[in-house]
């Protein structure tokens, strides 16, 4: 195999990719993804990338783009030059030890340790990590238009397309027009199609509480994260009262948080995000926890480019179990990617890459194209 992977240079990049349409959201309507791409070459010329995605600065998370892109390049790149990008457990765990948080940031070098990781060693990183379950994740598309006409039309469009699971969301306006807007998607789609709703933390606990009974009636697979993260002991409430299952997303953020939300009965899924939770690696150990306590897992994402999206699915194809799929559909929304061939999307699903690493190309003159200056 030649010379070990050493590390020679580390440069992170900001990214704006625009959307095909705004995504609204309780926090906000964001037209546009804001990513850091981190490049990593090591020697013998092997280049792997990384990459964190955010929206309009510190709003979903208290990273930003501006943030993430100093911390990397001031605090965690010197410290990886030189270093064999095979021993990346130890180099994370280094990073994790000398500077406190900034998980978007470890999780964008981690993905780019693994990427020439893999691509030294010649095989796609769910070999690596052991062996795919699955090579082919069910996709949720989630309904975030903003009107509801637009989300119906949309949904017929996908149904068209083979997909037959949709997630729309709310926390924005009402709570009663939340509930009114699922009962009209259950209508118009139909019995068979799965529906999911998201209130990214736009209620509190009267309003939940209020909808509950409702939103039962519409039949959704889960309702995620509908009150504010550090709210645990009202998710929990919510939890032994509701007939649907509830999804925690930003309240889970490391393993510390998911053995509190386990240890309060504050969900019964946990919605994974490598960026959130500082990386693959670090994501696979909360899952066995939270598996090993019977919660169900599904896999978020933050709208990924192709590049992202695939070190989601590699991710998503080792875990023993995925009750709920996934939502990575990030390469669909964006008006534009940087790979030189997108991941694939096939029938409802999305295919895991077979190539070595990532198994994604970057196009380089797309990453300048869309490099903010």
């Amino acid at each position: 195999m030649g010379t070990e992977p050493v590390i020679e240079t580390v440069n992170a990049y900001i990214v704006d990719i625009p959307m095909k349409r705004p995504h609204v959201m309780s926090f906000g309507a964001p037209t546009e993804v804001n990513f850091v791409l981190v490049r990593v070459q090591a020697r013998g010329g092997i280049v792997g990338w990384g990459e964190a995605a955010t929206f309009q600065g510190p709003t979903w998370s208290e990273e930003s783009a501006e943030t993430i892109h100093v911390v990397i390049d001031r605090y965690l790149a010197p410290l990886l030059k030189g270093r064999n990008a095979l021993l990346y457990n130890p180099l994370m765990e280094e990073l994790e030890q000398r500077f406190r948080g900034n998980s978007f940031a470890k999780a964008a070098v981690e993905m780019a340790l693994l990427d020439v990781a893999g691509r030294y060693l010649g095989q796609p990183l769910h070999v690596i990590l052991g062996g795919a379950f699955r090579m082919k994740l069910d996709l949720s598309w989630s309904l975030a238009s903003g009107r509801l006409e637009t989300d119906i039309a949309e949904a017929r469009d996908m149904m068209s397309r083979g997909h037959r699971i949709f997630k729309i969301k709310m926390g924005a306006g009402a709570v009663e027009k939340d509930v009114a807007n699922l009962a009209r998607l259950r209508r118009e789609l139909g019995p068979e199609v799965g529906l999911r709703a998201d209130v990214n933390q736009g209620w509190d606990r009267q309003s939940a509480l209020r909808a509950l009974r409702k939103l039962e009636e519409s039949r959704p697979d889960f309702l995620e994260q509908p009150l504010p993260k550090w709210d645990l002991a009202g998710l929990s409430e919510l939890r032994h009262k509701s007939a649907i299952p509830l999804m925690a997303d930003e309240s889970l953020s490391d393993a510390h948080s998911a053995l509190d939300i386990i240890n309060k009965g504050a969900a019964d899924i946990l919605s994974y995000k490598l960026t959130k939770l500082g990386g693959l690696t670090r994501s696979l150990a909360v899952y066995h926890l939270a598996a090993g306590a019977g919660l169900g897992a599904y896999i978020g994402c933050m709208i990924e480019t192709s590049l992202g999206t695939a070190a989601y699915l590699h991710f998503g194809s080792v875990l023993p179990k995925l009750d709920y799929g996934c939502e990575l559909f990030g390469p669909l929304l964006l008006a534009g990617d940087i790979a030189a061939q997108p991941v694939t999307y096939e029938d409802g699903r999305v295919l895991v890459p077979e190539g070595p690493g990532l198994g994604i190309d970057v196009d380089e003159a797309q990453v300048e194209k869309y490099r903010r200056g």
